[in-house]
């Protein structure tokens, strides 16, 4: 029989001298070290150097420690230098089933490829291809301008009597209120987040329905005075675990408990992001009892419309139990801020509500970025714009990431006609709560204002149940003759309908019908609510009716007072009265600044 090939003698000679068992027990021992490394390097908050030089070592160990199972033996006596295959043992070794001789070799390539993918996932992956946006692993080498995204999901009440999903809701909002804070970390809003409440949908799909990278979920699970609250930060793209952690606390003030969870999970949290820097923040103590209402008014003025009523009286609840608790005072000063758009109620009344609200939360909480997002939109209402402007930029400093303050200030920047200004801060209002149908509609008008009517058309087509954006593109197909689209257009807000299709059907009237009759008469009524019609988009009306001085009175009358919807007047509907004698004068008395 002929000597079998070198290349058989060479791999006969590994599995006697054990090599391959060696591989295969080393790679998949370095890979479970790798990997306990990367979830308790960042959880004790362990210099981030330590995982790279543990996944070095390990990689540089390797050839090592196959050297020696080469050079020595383990014996009785210890180690020894391995001795010279017998006459015949390697070829004893090669004509061996493959059955025997197999399995140990494909166990040494499973540890070699566990030992190479586990170095490789904590040394940090390839670029996928030019011109990839910088994932979480790697921020830390990023540079200053890198954004990193988060979504919070609403923590899950794992309670035995279900009754602390409070306490849960509220720890999940304050992680995104104090991460809203820190530069460079864009965090989806609470409205976006919590659509997720209860969903059965995968972390993959959550993160790509808000634009994030990665997703922060947990528990809370309480059993007498002792709770246990579990927390992990998960990167989307392959559902790896960048971080977590368990807490176990008495339950003697949920919100020092709060308070010290939040800010253990944020700095751990931004130390696996590479972000620097440390954001301290306190939560408001208050009754129980009332930091519920406090949270279910949350919940309400979120929703906009009808619900804002049920916000108002959540607040007050809260605010009767514990007439000091800032946060209960920002909300009600939110619910009157934007009370004017969506209720029937006095415009002057619900700005001042506002503004008694907002500034007792003020008074109590100088750093509440809620307050002075409300304040701002008071003052811009009564077209303070520098005072106005001012409280807005300091709620953007306040909260940098925060989709009120963006969209308030987009706002802002509507009114005083910085069109393109306004319509990236829209943009990024939307970015941050890319779920709420309410700042894809506005992000929408605003794209029209901009002048980019294609992505305009495309967002308020897509904006559901929201009567503002349903109103404008109505009023914009109408302006191009478009009536077929507009009728359609009429039915996205269940709300306006009725009155959209019958101001469709009068302007596609004959002059002096009854119909056109019937409706002068209805938007002649100032009172109107704007997610009504109120506002300038009445104006917008009488001009698609061909009533060009009515529509010069209209504006002319409101001025008088706060004019809702402000910005509007710079819409292309409004295009055909630019030359109107008086309409100079109509935006002299804006007083608008330079």
């Amino acid at each position: 029989m002929s000597e079998a090939p070198g290349y058989q003698r060479f791999f006969a000679e590994l599995k006697r001298r054990k090599v391959f068992q060696l591989a295969a027990v080393y790679g998949a021992a370095m890979f479970g070290v790798l990997q306990a490394a990367d979830v308790l390097v960042p959880a004790l908050h362990l210099p981030d150097v330590l995982m790279t030089m543990v996944a070095v070592l390990g990689l540089i160990g390797f050839p090592v420690a196959l050297a020696v199972a080469w050079t020595y033996e383990r014996t009785a006596a210890g180690l020894v230098r391995t001795e010279d295959a017998a006459p015949g043992e390697l070829t004893e070794i090669i004509s061996a089933p493959a059955a025997k001789r197999w399995p140990v070799g494909l166990a040494a390539a499973a540890g070699t490829a566990l030992l190479l993918v586990g170095g490789w996932l904590a040394l940090g992956r390839p670029a996928s291809g030019e011109g990839d946006t910088a994932t979480p692993a790697a921020a830390g080498t990023a540079t200053s301008a890198t954004t990193v995204s988060i979504a919070v999901l609403p923590f899950e009440d794992m309670s035995e009597q279900g009754d602390k999903e409070y306490f849960s809701d509220g720890l999940s909002e304050e992680l995104i209120d104090v991460l809203v804070r820190v530069d460079r970390l864009r965090v989806a809003a609470r409205t976006s987040s919590f659509a997720f409440k209860e969903s059965a949908a995968d972390i993959r799909t959550i993160a790509d329905s808000l634009g994030v990278e990665t997703v922060l979920e947990g528990s809370v699970r309480a059993s007498g005075d002792r709770l246990k609250i579990t927390a992990q930060l998960v990167q989307a793209s392959d559902g790896f675990h960048l971080w977590s952690d368990t807490y176990e606390r008495q339950l003697t003030d949920v919100f020092e408990v709060q308070e010290e969870i939040a800010t253990a999970i944020s700095d751990a949290l931004l130390g696996t992001l590479g972000l620097e820097g440390r954001t301290q923040f306190t939560v408001a103590r208050t009754d129980i009892e009332a930091y519920e209402q406090y949270l279910l008014g949350r919940a309400f003025v979120s929703q906009r419309g009808p619900a804002l009523r049920r916000a108002e009286d959540h607040f007050r609840a809260a605010i009767s139990i514990d007439s000091t608790y800032a946060p209960a005072w920002g909300g009600l000063a939110e619910v009157f801020a934007v009370y004017p758009y969506y209720v029937d109620i006095p415009v002057d009344e619900a700005l001042a509500e506002s503004e008694r609200a907002a500034r007792r939360a003020l008074a109590l909480d100088s750093l509440s970025a809620s307050a002075r997002v409300a304040l701002g939109s008071v003052l811009r209402e009564r077209r303070k714009w520098a005072e106005a402007e001012a409280e807005l930029l300091n709620a953007l400093e306040l909260s940098p990431e925060s989709a009120e303050a963006n969209g308030e200030y987009s706002q802002y920047l509507g009114y005083v006609g910085r069109l393109g200004e306004a319509s990236e801060f829209a943009d990024r209002a939307l970015a941050l709560d890319p779920l709420s149908g309410h700042k894809l509609g506005i992000a929408g008008v605003y794209s029209l204002l901009a002048g980019d009517v294609e992505a305009a058309e495309e967002r308020m087509w897509r904006a559901r149940d929201f009567s503002i954006s349903a109103i404008i593109l109505t009023q914009h197909l109408v302006s191009q003759g478009r009536f077929d689209e507009a009728e359609q257009a009429a039915r996205l807000s269940p709300s306006t309908t009725d009155m959209l299709l019958t101001l469709v059907e009068a302007v596609r009237s004959p002059v002096g019908s009854e119909t056109r009759a019937r409706v002068l008469e209805q938007i002649s009524d100032r009172e109107m609510p704007l997610d009504l019609g109120g506002g300038t988009p009445q104006s917008a009306w009488l001009l698609l009716l061909g009533e060009r001085e009515a529509a010069i009175d209209l504006l002319e009358g409101m001025l008088e007072g706060p004019l809702l919807g402000l910005e509007m007047l710079w819409l292309p509907v409004y295009d055909p009265i630019r030359d109107h004698p008086r309409y100079p004068a109509i935006v002299a008395r804006l007083e608008l600044p330079e």
